[in-house]
């Protein structure tokens, strides 16, 4: 018998696309998709500075705008979790706290007018001040704390013994060792792992990202280096090195790798997709139904473009790939079951299984471009 996985996902920004989802899980069988997660948009007027805001609006928004999507969502059954999760630290010598915490404070009553009381967060100082002054909202741990270790996990749940959850840092998604351990010394504690998520691993400006966004608005700077496009294009700069290197390393968990979490415990897992511009339109609703899809058989999937499962490639048709034509070629997820505890320390040194595996997509890509290429030629010009 099967566990039953949960997975969480962006709240739509329609109520059609919000009744989408319901009809995705009436369509699979081991897998629900049970919990919405929202943020404001960074140009709305409710907006605090304790969101990462990943979309702009073309007009702009206010609160109850947005609240009738989310208690249609409360009334269609799924819970909702409202993201607090910027990592910016606040200083009063510096920034105006006191009106950020005025908004926070409107924004908090709102939602609890409506009977939502859970919150992701990051930042510590939220933490505490949600804690002493609403402490009837739970707390969700965000990815975005970015901590790599049992005791730092394990401290900052001395520190605040109220998290009901906490989603590990996207670079702990193969590191099978900490996620078990952390699995049976937190177990009062939920832990929830994102999937497909393309960042790439190891990012050392991952978190300097994640505070920009904080302060995103629709008119950055014009200079590129103090734009949002200075991040991605560093990133772009690691993907596009070597696009092999890069699938075979990225922390991407597929369809068929699930049931390895599921046997030490977990069954909580992430969906992100939100900062694209294919998730307004609902087109994205379609990639998250073909993973589900692929979770109940793997034959369901196996002719689609192994891109879907990846947020940052997602869209970029050059990734010609099937699930079909490239899984025996990546990294196996029994590798890291293994040793997925040592990458941190030994990856491209006394490790090279993934660059190993990214030799044979390599090869692979090549192989299918020349098949491509003998297709294109008119009969009449193939060699006899």
């Amino acid at each position: 018998m099967y566990k039953m996985y949960q997975f969480s996902a962006p709240m739509p920004y329609t109520i059609e696309h919000i009744n989408k989802l319901l009809d995705i899980n009436k369509q699979i069988e081991k897998s629900k998709i049970r919990t919405l997660y929202f943020a404001l948009p960074s140009n709305c007027s409710d907006c605090t500075g304790f969101e990462q805001s990943r979309f702009i609006t073309r007009n702009n928004t206010d609160f109850n705008y947005w609240k009738q999507l989310i208690l249609h969502s409360c009334n269609k059954g799924f819970e909702f979790i409202y993201l607090l999760n910027s990592p910016k630290i606040y200083n009063p010598e510096n920034d105006n706290i006191n009106e950020r915490l005025e908004k926070l404070d409107s924004l908090l009553n709102k939602l609890l007018n409506i009977g939502c009381n859970k919150v992701r967060v990051c930042n510590p100082q939220l933490i505490e001040y949600l804690n002493k002054n609403y402490s009837n909202f739970e707390l969700y741990l965000s990815t975005s704390s970015e901590m790599k270790t049992i005791n730092e996990y394990s401290n900052l749940f001395f520190m605040f013994k109220n998290i009901k959850e906490f989603v590990p840092a996207f670079d702990l998604n193969k590191n099978f060792k900490f996620l078990k351990n952390a699995k049976n010394k937190f177990k009062n504690i939920n832990i929830e792992i994102m999937i497909n998520e393309g960042c790439i691993p190891n990012c050392p400006i991952r978190n300097s990202h994640n505070l920009f966004i904080t302060e995103f608005k629709n008119k950055p700077n014009n200079k590129n280096i103090f734009n949002i496009d200075f991040f991605v294009q560093k990133c772009n700069q690691i993907l596009c090195k070597n696009e092999f290197e890069y699938l075979c390393k990225c922390n991407i968990i597929y369809p068929w790798e699930i049931e390895k979490y599921s046997q030490i415990g977990i069954n909580k897992f992430k969906f992100v997709g939100r900062n694209t511009d294919i998730f307004s339109t609902g087109e994205y609703l379609e990639y998250y139904y073909a993973y589900l899809k692929g979770i109940d058989n793997i034959n369901n999937i196996k002719k689609l473009p192994l891109r879907y499962f990846n947020n940052y490639i997602c869209t970029n048709k050059n990734i010609t790939f099937s699930v079909d034509e490239i899984k025996k070629y990546l990294p196996n997820i029994k590798h890291f079951q293994k040793y997925g505890h040592l990458c941190a320390s030994q990856c491209g040194v006394k490790c090279r299984y993934c660059y190993k595996c990214a030799k044979k997509v390599q090869k692979a890509f090549w192989k299918k471009q020349k098949e491509l290429q003998k297709r294109n030629v008119p009969f009449c010009a193939i060699k006899k």
